[in-house]
């Protein structure tokens, strides 16, 4: 999500509504994923800053040069030095903290997309979602075909109803996804690793945004994983990265086969 230049994708907007929000995602979710690796090449680069412009200064005293700004070049390589160490010290928390929330906003963006787009071009769906609000609500079928401002307006809306409508909706996200993708006549299906790993990412999401990463006891209840980090935050492995990334990756390929059942693109 960090990225100026939105990606340019083979699944065509028009004819191929139903897929490219999620086309769209999982490219985001994919550089996101990626880029950490980047950043580790550029921080092990980065160890002997301070030593190699440290040699250049003495390499300039020793010509009888005075090279400009030479104690501030001193200064700011050893902080660089110093920060990249620490950083690989902590096993790369901060990467992967920083990727993480990058590829959850990119797959948030992806699935509420979605939802507009079915809202957009599929009045069956856009009929059941209508249905959610109740008789005399400003999203009345009778209006339908609606904008793309309205159609994105009822998208924010329909997870956090799918949340009060499944069976532990609040620690269960997958289920609640798939409460939510029913509406549009999709069923979703995955392995109990991509659902375990979705509805940790979930709660982790929820952490670091809402609680500076630190792990409460509620969180260890739920999640045995947080356990030995209960009132401190829970470093961030590489383990952990992946089976979160498995999970979001794993939830949009569910997607997209359910899509495909839907309109009969697969058995």
């Amino acid at each position: 999500m960090a990225t100026l230049k939105r990606p340019s994708l083979g699944t065509d907007p028009v004819s191929g509504w139903a897929y490219y929000a999620l086309h769209e995602a999982s490219s985001y979710i994919l550089k996101e994923y990626f880029l950490v690796g980047n950043y580790q090449t550029c921080i092990k680069n980065s160890f002997k800053m301070h030593d190699e412009t440290k040699r250049i200064v003495d390499a300039f005293d020793k010509a009888g040069r005075s090279l400009p700004n030479k104690d501030y070049a001193l200064n700011h390589s050893r902080e660089v030095s110093d920060w990249c160490r620490e950083v690989e010290s902590e096993g790369y928390h901060e990467l992967y903290v920083h990727s993480f929330v990058g590829m959850w906003s990119a797959f948030e963006s992806g699935i509420e997309n979605t939802f507009r787009d079915f809202l957009l071009n599929d009045r069956e769906a856009a009929n059941r979602v209508s249905t959610l609000f109740g008789e005399g609500n400003k999203y009345p079928i009778a209006d339908w075909p609606w904008d793309r401002e309205v159609c994105l307006e009822i998208a924010q809306k329909i997870e956090s109803k799918a949340k009060s409508r499944t069976a532990n909706g609040g620690l269960e996200f997958f289920d609640r996804l798939s409460t939510a993708f029913s509406w549009l006549g999709i069923s979703l299906s995955a392995d109990s690793s991509v659902k375990a790993g979705l509805n940790e990412a979930n709660r982790m999401r929820n952490i670091l945004m809402h609680r500076y990463g630190e792990i409460s006891q509620k969180d260890a209840e739920d999640f045995p994983t947080f356990g030995p980090w209960v009132g401190k935050v829970m470093p961030i492995t590489r383990g952990d990265f992946d089976r979160y990334y498995h999970g979001i990756s794993g939830i949009l390929i569910a997607i997209t086969n359910g899509t495909a059942r839907k309109f009969g693109q697969q058995g």
